[in-house]
């Protein structure tokens, strides 16, 4: 038995409550299962039952054993003292709360043992997705259950943007940085460069953003990479800039080791990424963002010119080292990185800090516009019989596999539900 598949009983109702009785003979009726609590805390907030005609509310806790309460430390802790029900699977001990006997339900004897057993089927799979063989057999409940997870993921991004302007202090010009810089960053390097555009102030981007020479000389000098001794005029020439800006400017510096290069490929090297990044602050105006529309954003982004990166990149990886020279440019990927991971949580941020829900439209109608990505995620979707029609469903299934289908929390999830009930 597992205490997931009993929250499940309780929380959609899948057990005869007619018949519910404690384990000392009392009679219970169950009005309100109560909310379910993924935090800390009992399972259940503010159930309500009637136990020999008294009515009780409070919290309700669940086990597989009785004896789980002193297991757990339930007995230690202040917040499981308004616990009015037990629900176990097997009642094995005496719990006592205030040395008065917790008022307990066994539910051995009320558990559908063919549905227990589905469900032990569903997640012993080894598939990636538990339910791919009949996932398509409930496409409402699939395509519900990524547009809930879609506005998860864009919530959780915009709300991780707004904790960064509160620890770092900075404004929303700022979180708008670091927004665009963790989404060109990738998975590998997008803390460092979400760090390094905390370390420059907006408002010097803004001064310096006309020259690119200096615009490069802050980011590569803040990001630690002006350091080695590199017989490269280039090099030397941003070398020279950095040290002027960081003495007139008092600017900190991040050690180059935080930088990952092993393992990717060159054109991703983070010395391209904050390239490409420096050429898009350089041309873009932000300024006016949050006015325009979906569409009229799409566009811009859409034709960026590749001539506002620097030429120095288009026969360089890393400082110093000539590679064969190479068409360089804002590729596909990283505009719909900056749109759908940049753009997207910084509007979400903006909507809170605003109160302005309007914000919500603007990114339901981007998510819809643009394509649905390219991964290994949405190939074995589309293998299985799902092809994402947009980014929103790209970004939703996702959610989906990250959250969901690799930790199989099934009976959290309308699809896993569904395929147990059939």
């Amino acid at each position: 038995m597992q205490e997931e598949y009993l929250h499940y009983l309780w929380r959609m109702k899948r057990l005869n409550f007619n018949q519910l009785k404690l384990t000392d003979g009392s009679t219970v009726s169950v009005s309100q299962v109560g909310w379910y609590n993924l935090d800390a805390g009992p399972d259940f907030f503010n159930g309500t039952v009637a136990i020999n005609g008294i009515k009780w509310s409070g919290n309700i806790e669940l086990h597989i054993k009785s004896s789980d309460w002193y297991l757990h430390k339930h007995h230690l802790d202040q917040a499981y003292d308004n616990v009015i029900l037990h629900v176990v699977y097997e009642h094995d001990k005496e719990v006592l709360v205030n040395d008065v006997p917790l008022p307990t339900i066994e539910l051995k004897s009320q558990i559908d043992l063919s549905h227990f057993r589905n469900y032990q089927r569903i997640i012993s799979t080894t598939r990636k997705v538990p339910c791919s063989d009949v996932v398509m057999d409930h496409q409402l409940a699939l395509l519900q259950q990524i547009d809930v997870l879609f506005l998860h993921r864009i919530e959780r991004k915009g709300l991780e943007l707004i904790e960064l302007m509160n620890v770092e202090k900075r404004g929303q010009n700022e979180i708008l940085l670091a927004a665009i810089f963790k989404a060109i960053g990738g998975r590998v390097n997008k803390l460092p460069m979400q760090e390094l555009a905390c370390i420059i102030p907006y408002q010097l981007v803004l001064k310096e953003r006309w020259d690119t020479t200096r615009l490069e000389s802050l980011f590569f000098g803040a990001a630690g990479l002006l350091n080695d001794p590199i017989e490269d005029h280039y090099f030397l020439k941003l070398q020279s800039l950095w040290k002027l800006l960081k003495h007139k400017h008092g600017l900190p510096e991040m050690n180059a080791s935080s930088w990952k290069f092993s393992g990717i490929r060159p054109h991703s090297f983070p010395t391209i990424l904050i390239a490409q990044v420096v050429a898009l602050l350089s041309y873009f105006e932000f300024h006016n963002l949050s006015a325009l529309t979906s569409l009229e954003l799409i566009e811009k982004i859409k034709h960026l010119p590749d001539s506002t990166i620097n030429a120095y990149w288009k026969t360089h990886y890393v400082f110093g080292k000539k590679a064969k020279p190479r068409k360089l440019g804002f590729s596909r990927l990283f505009k719909q990185n900056l749109l759908i991971n940049g753009f997207v949580p910084y509007f979400i941020a903006l909507k809170h800090l605003r109160n302005d829900f309007g914000f919500s439209d603007k990114i339901i109608d981007l998510m819809e516009e643009l394509p649905p990505e390219t991964n290994n995620v949405v190939k074995y979707w589309e293998n299985i019989g799902f092809r994402p029609k947009n980014a929103l469903e790209s970004q939703g299934l996702l959610e989906l596999n990250n959250e969901f289908c690799n930790f199989k929390k099934c009976l959290s999830c309308k699809v896993g539900m569904a395929n147990l009930e059939k």
